[in-house]
């Protein structure tokens, strides 16, 4: 779903099965991506947990935490981890573009 909303908005994204791959596949070629968007619920490793290692390796551009979870001390988690910004799922269309504006806009993130 996330990956049709992202390709309407002219976005080329990639998939990670897990939170490990995710981390892999970003540390490879870090200025490959310019905005990660992290889900919460990913197996092997949670988004929360690839989140604080790729903030640990030095990663840098933007992530933006997904969570169904609506809790302060759930948001707070991600924030904490590194997180720029926590989204609550369902994401719709009008967020997503907002969020991918302000990272075409700034071009230090990208």
């Amino acid at each position: 779903m996330l990956t049709m909303l992202l390709r309407k908005e002219g976005v080329l994204s990639e998939v990670a099965e897990n939170g490990q791959i995710a981390v892999d596949l970003v540390l490879s070629d870090v200025d490959k991506y310019s905005l990660l968007l992290m889900d919460n619920q990913m197996p092997v490793v949670n988004g929360v947990e690839a989140t604080k290692r790729l903030r640990m390796s030095g990663y840098k551009n933007l992530i933006v935490g997904v969570t169904g979870n609506v809790l302060e001390d759930d948001v707070g988690e991600f924030l904490a981890a590194g997180a720029d910004l926590v989204m609550f799922k369902p994401l719709k269309m009008a967020q997503l573009s907002t969020l991918l504006t302000f990272v075409d806009e700034n071009s230090s993130i990208s």
